[in-house]
């Protein structure tokens, strides 16, 4: 190998802040991982609400609002408060957007073969009509659920 120094300098074009606003496609790929803002805020939100239930006292004999407080508190005055509750409107909607870019994308990016013994692929309907039926079967049993839940 040569011991010969190099001088030459590499050529960095300088990137603006704004270069995914010039390009469609990345607009809807940098809105899309936006997306995690809101699942992070969600994620936050029921990570409080497990602490706060952890914080009640549930060995007493009768609940009270003394031994629920923290839990009430966060149910009547956080969760309960119309900013939180816009806020979570959006993320549900960011969610969903998430999702169903999320689905469109898996049979490009997952590649499903019918068998092992030839090399055609599952069609994209079967995998995101899958997709499209595990997430609408997880939401009736979780809507039954806390139905189910109500006195």
């Amino acid at each position: 190998m040569s011991e010969t120094k190099s001088f030459r300098k590499p050529y960095n074009p300088p990137i603006k802040a704004t270069w995914w606003t010039k390009n469609p496609f990345y607009i809807r790929y940098m809105v899309r991982e936006g997306t995690a803002v809101c699942a992070l805020f969600v994620a936050l939100e029921l990570i409080l609400g497990i602490f706060l239930f952890l914080l009640c006292d549930l060995s007493a004999a009768e609940a009270t609002a003394e031994n629920t407080a923290p839990y009430m508190w966060w149910v009547q005055s956080f969760v309960g408060n119309p900013i939180v509750i816009l806020i979570n409107l959006v993320c549900l909607a960011a969610t969903l957007f998430h999702a169903v870019t999320w689905f469109a994308l898996m049979p490009k990016a997952v590649r499903v073969f019918m068998n092992k013994n030839n090399t055609d692929l599952v069609p994209d309907y079967v995998t995101m009509g899958a997709l499209y039926a595990g997430m609408a079967g997880a939401t009736v049993v979780i809507l039954v659920a806390a139905f189910a839940s109500l006195p």
